[in-house]
């Protein structure tokens, strides 16, 4: 039994008529005749009694009458929503992306993958911004620093280090080999804006804990301009260590900075699971992969990644 043979069922006990029904199902008399025989032998009962003026129901065609109705009903209310979930999941789709992130944190072929998948990756330059385009719904997810507050979103960890820190190899701190907060405390940094971000958070409770305040030199969401002025020995520029690979360190020194609780945090921000659509859910997958994350990658089935506030 399939979704055709009850249509056919329904339209010849609507009109009581084999010929008008088939015209109705545009096909001919005889392919209809043939597949209702083929139906009732399926059933093992007869459907109708044929008569001078057409077909009439059977009492076992009248039982099940509104049954098929039923049956039919749904069947087709199944395939509009297999239809619209296609529809949905074709469409295209937008993450918002804070500045940096895009260009230190998710890999090329990443990029490739979003494009050939119907993903806009927006560009933001700023945490702010991520977070208004979530607040009014324009988009589902942001990729970004984690914020130091995550208001009603929820929060899926990609990346979490100790940061680096950049000198220029004429800078004087070159001769240590690890840094501490005690030791650049005096220094100018120099860092894209990370406004509400866990970052600028954990940043000045690490200062404060030497009765310190960090000293901006310089601003700017263009890391390259950053990575410049580090070689330029305008400032140093605390990073994560994901970052390196996609900059010439030609002049510039690495140095780690131990510290308590000072962490760079880096995820996405989604305004509703249950709105993520396969690509969406892919997408994800495959950078917290890439990471090779050890919370467990999220699945229509699993939120155990997710943070709820």
């Amino acid at each position: 039994m399939n979704e055709q043979q009850l249509k056919q069922f329904l339209y010849i006990a609507k009109f009581q008529n084999i010929s008008k029904a088939a015209k109705k199902l545009f096909m001919s008399q005889q392919t209809l005749s043939q597949s209702l025989q083929n139906f009732e032998k399926e059933l093992g009962v007869a459907l109708f009694i044929r008569n001078k003026n057409g077909v009439v129901l059977t009492e076992v065609g009248r039982k099940i009458l509104p049954q098929s109705e039923l049956l039919l009903n749904h069947i087709e209310e199944y395939f509009n929503f297999v239809k619209e979930q296609i529809k949905t999941n074709n469409s295209r789709t937008t993450i918002a992306i804070e500045e940096e992130c895009l260009l230190t944190s998710i890999p090329s072929d990443l990029m490739l993958y979003a494009a050939n998948a119907n993903i806009d990756l927006h560009v933001e330059n700023s945490l702010g911004l991520c977070l208004n385009a979530l607040a009014d719904k324009s988009i589902n997810i942001a990729y970004c620093y984690r914020p130091a507050e995550l208001y009603n979103f929820s929060y899926i960890p990609v990346v979490k280090e100790v940061p680096i820190v950049m000198l220029s190899e004429h800078h004087p701190l070159v001769a240590k080999e690890t840094l501490t907060i005690a030791d650049i405390k005096n220094e100018g940094l120099l860092l894209p804006k990370f406004n509400y971000s866990s970052f600028t958070n954990s940043l000045v409770k690490a200062y404060a804990k030497e009765s310190a305040y960090p000293i901006y030199a310089f601003e700017s969401p263009d890391i390259a301009t950053l990575i410049q002025m580090v070689r330029s020995n305008v400032g140093i520029k605390i990073s994560p260590t994901y970052a390196l690979e996609h900059f010439s360190l030609d002049g510039i020194v690495i140095r780690p900075l131990k510290t308590e609780n000072f962490l760079i945090e880096v995820g996405f921000l989604i305004n509703s699971y249950q709105d993520l659509n396969a690509n969406e859910i892919h997408f994800i997958n495959l950078l917290l992969s890439h990471y090779n994350s050890e919370l467990s990658i999220i699945s229509e089935d699993n939120e155990n990644t997710l943070e709820h506030y």
